[in-house]
């Protein structure tokens, strides 16, 4: 009835105690905390031992170990044991979302061929067969030959995609120089300075002084090739001479006066009565150039006369060929 609560009876009844029976009771905490540190460092030892020998045979498990993925790394406890821990390199491509664009797939490409030299049609077969489609055809003066293909874009032997379009460039030629009214010297230095070449001569009568050039085949302004022959036509001062020859004495006569002409006759003995009346030559060949107001002496076939001739008339000779009186 006489205790007190919470104090021993041994304290109450004898007091504090020798300092024999107080010993035991400091000295316990401090082997409990040497056994805590030394179960501590046999945990540590063996987690160093243990833990990496368990993650290479999880790792030989699981496959490769990753390229940001380093081994474990000791660091210093603070209560002065070694704690093993897992260190992971952080780079700019973990921060970013791991999820990549799709693949981007570049189109099919193919050579150009070489399409020089070509027609403009050929060269599109050859496009085709390559795989490709002829585009814009561009026309520029050229000596060669027209519609030849002078280059492409792309050029030949580039790689180009597939169906895509080609350009092409092509000649037109040359053009014929305008050369009429043109002495025949100045004429042929404009077609030889324009690539081309001098064909055939010929000549017409014409008011035109002798000489002057007429007109051209090709005409003027004609694409041609480089070194295409051009034909002139030049003038012959004069008149040309109309034919009169086999045609009735009235009609020839009549055709040399609408030229311009004077006419004189004079006939011939013919053995043919068919051939009477008919002009059988004239002086001055068909086709020649002759002067306004110029005599063309005509031959006319008569039939033999028995008597002497009637006024009028000259006296007809019997050579049926050879040079006309009077030429």
């Amino acid at each position: 009835a006489g205790w007190r609560v919470g104090r021993p009876p041994e304290a109450s009844r004898s007091g504090a105690g020798t300092p024999a029976q107080q010993a035991p009771r400091r000295g316990w905490p401090r082997a409990a905390i040497a056994v805590c540190a030394a179960l501590t460092a046999t945990a540590a030892v063996l987690l160093t031992v243990l833990v990496p020998t368990f993650d290479d045979r999880r790792g030989a498990q699981a496959g490769p170990r990753l390229p940001d993925t380093y081994p474990p790394v000791l660091t210093q406890s603070p209560i002065g044991e070694s704690t093993p821990i897992r260190a992971r390199k952080e780079t700019q491509e973990q921060r970013e979302p791991t999820s990549k664009p799709p693949p981007v797939t570049l189109p099919a490409t193919v050579p150009v061929p070489s399409l020089v030299g070509m027609s403009k049609g050929a060269a599109a077969k050859a496009l085709k067969k390559a795989g490709l489609a002829l585009g814009a055809v561009t026309e520029t003066d050229s000596p060669e030959k027209i519609g030849q293909v002078l280059g492409s874009e792309p050029a030949s032997g580039a790689e180009a995609a597939k169906g895509s379009k080609v350009a092409l460039q092509v000649s037109k030629g040359v053009a014929v120089p305008a050369v009429t009214g043109k002495p025949r010297q100045a004429a042929e230095d404009a077609l030889t300075g324009a690539g081309l070449a001098v064909g055939a001569i010929s000549h017409t009568c014409s008011d035109q002084p002798g000489g002057r050039v007429l007109g051209s085949d090709p005409e003027a302004g004609s694409r041609v090739a480089g070194g295409t022959q051009v034909d002139l036509t030049l003038s012959r001062h004069g008149t040309a001479v109309p034919p009169v020859v086999g045609r009735a004495k009235a009609d020839g006569r009549a055709a040399l006066e609408a030229a311009g002409f004077r006419v004189r006759q004079r006939g011939q003995v013919v053995e043919d009565e068919s051939r009477v009346g008919t002009i059988l030559r004239q002086s001055i060949e068909a086709g020649n150039c002759a002067k306004p107001g110029a005599t063309v002496v005509i031959i006319v076939g008569v039939a033999g006369q028995s008597g002497p001739p009637g006024p009028g008339d000259e006296q007809p000779t019997p050579t049926p060929s050879g040079q006309i009186p009077g030429e």
